[in-house]
């Protein structure tokens, strides 16, 4: 598991207060070390006031799909109001990712 972390701003500098994250895994996968675990396709949450998230998932380096593909996560955020202000895809290694540090793949 790890833990993805970063924090959101608008144009203007000001925070992306209590907005909501939403990670979409790319394909259905599996953990590919311990017990055969389904991995979900979405996982969601909020920001907090200050437009940070933290969020714990496994990331693309423990992942196994059918077909042998690599994995990755399109990560979108949403202003409190519904309008989106983030839409990225990353391929997440480790145990901590600081997205501020990490550039998306594309």
């Amino acid at each position: 598991m790890g833990v993805a972390t970063g924090q959101f701003q608008y144009a203007n500098g000001s925070p992306v207060a209590n907005g909501l994250f939403q990670w979409k895994l790319s394909s259905d996968a599996i953990l590919a070390t311990g017990t055969a675990c389904i991995v979900p396709l979405l996982i969601t949450g909020y920001l907090d006031t200050n437009g940070s998230m933290s969020a714990t998932f496994a990331f693309n380096d423990v992942l196994s799909t059918t077909a042998g593909a690599l994995t990755t996560y399109q990560l979108t955020v949403k202003a409190a109001t519904g309008e989106q202000v983030w839409n990225e895809r990353y391929h997440l290694t480790g145990t901590a990712a600081n997205l501020n540090t990490i550039a998306p793949s594309g």
